[in-house]
């Protein structure tokens, strides 16, 4: 029997969300940015006090441009992902575990969620997944 690429899916979004990995569509550098620029112009006028000013206007900013932007990394798996990133993370797992020789579901479903290794191979496989092909930022 060949492997159901949406049961792997739900697999490896369930271990991922276990794991409580949590990604960010590049928000955390917006946030920075945001930040730094407050903080700037709040020294530049009032000194000192303006720095300190700044930076918590900025940092209060940044929250509520970032907040529901960090999100748990199961839901972009199960909802956000084309069919052909289905398919190359199906892909990128399957090679990741390899040496087990998974030869349908049946074998690498259950490998998958009780096997300690092979759960470290696929979450690292996820993350780099996540972090080059679909260019979020990985927060464990």
């Amino acid at each position: 029997m060949p492997i159901d690429t949406e049961e792997l899916i739900e697999a490896i979004a369930v271990l991922v969300d276990n794991n409580q990995i949590r990604a960010t569509f590049e928000e955390s550098a917006k946030g920075a940015a945001v930040v730094g620029i407050t903080t700037l112009l709040g020294g530049l006028l009032l000194g000192p006090r303006g720095l300190a000013l700044g930076g918590v206007v900025g940092g209060a900013v940044a929250y509520a441009m970032a907040d529901d932007s960090f999100r748990p990394l199961g839901e972009i798996i199960l909802n956000d992902l084309t069919d052909t990133q289905r398919e190359q993370l199906v892909q990128h797992v399957t090679k990741a575990v390899q040496d087990v020789h998974p030869t349908d579901l049946a074998m690498l479903l259950p490998l998958i969620m009780s096997n300690v290794p092979v759960q470290l191979t696929v979450l690292n496989t996820v993350k780099s997944f996540a972090q080059t092909n679909l260019k979020l930022n990985i927060i464990d």
